[in-house]
């Protein structure tokens, strides 16, 4: 039986990604543009050690999504690398962060 093609968001492409960190409303508290070409599984696993070595704790994780959780006291982050810009576009065409307390 033929195995399906897995997606991995972490593999190597020529297409810009985005490093995204976010707290656990949702709302976008960092972002920042991964040129072309990026070493995606480096920089994920990089990411995790950065925020281990700032004295957060690596909860869950998973290099099939490119998300990882991480916690210090009461706060959680979920970090990501994504294939588009973690805002939104409004109709005008001005990128806007998610609003988390919006009901539309």
């Amino acid at each position: 039986m033929p195995r399906r093609a897995l997606f991995d968001p972490l593999e190597p492409t020529q297409e810009p990604r985005w490093y995204a960190v976010r707290n656990m409303h949702g709302a976008v508290l960092e972002t920042r543009s991964l040129p072309a070409g990026t070493n995606l599984k480096r920089t994920f696993i990089a990411a995790m050690l950065e925020w281990i070595d700032a004295g957060w704790q690596i909860g869950e994780f998973s290099s099939r999504t490119g998300v990882f959780f991480c916690t210090k006291g009461v706060e959680r982050r979920q970090i990501d690398i994504a294939p588009g810009y973690p805002g939104t576009a409004q109709g005008d065409g001005v990128l806007q962060w998610p609003c988390t307390n919006c009901e539309d």
